[in-house]
């Protein structure tokens, strides 16, 4: 698998109270991700209104490039101050993903 793309999407749920916190921490390993990361392909973040979940949709290179980002400083530091400021109302949930169709453009 190390040769091929890693898709997931990744669901944070705020505590109540947290929700401009966690986009604040998100907007942050976001931005670093993009700076420190270039074999991450996509990292896009959303928020669904009526469940109030943050979703990232996250591509990498390989899962060389996916575990890296897991060792990543500003990664790390999101689940610190999650511990530190009970951010999340439950733990982080991530969904692997196998592409079976579709097409990114025309």
């Amino acid at each position: 698998m190390s040769d091929q793309h890693v898709n997931l999407i990744a669901i944070l749920t705020p505590a109540p109270g947290k929700k401009d916190r966690v986009r604040e921490e998100l907007h942050k390993l976001a931005q670093a991700v993009y700076k420190h990361e270039p074999e991450v392909l996509r990292y896009h973040l959303y928020y669904e209104e009526a469940t109030e979940d943050f979703v990232i949709f996250e591509r990498y290179a390989s899962k060389a490039a996916f575990d890296t980002h897991r060792d990543q400083p500003a990664f790390k530091n999101l689940l610190k101050v999650d511990e530190e400021e009970h951010l999340l109302s439950k733990p982080l949930e991530l969904k692997m993903l196998e592409p079976i169709g579709g097409h990114d453009n025309r």
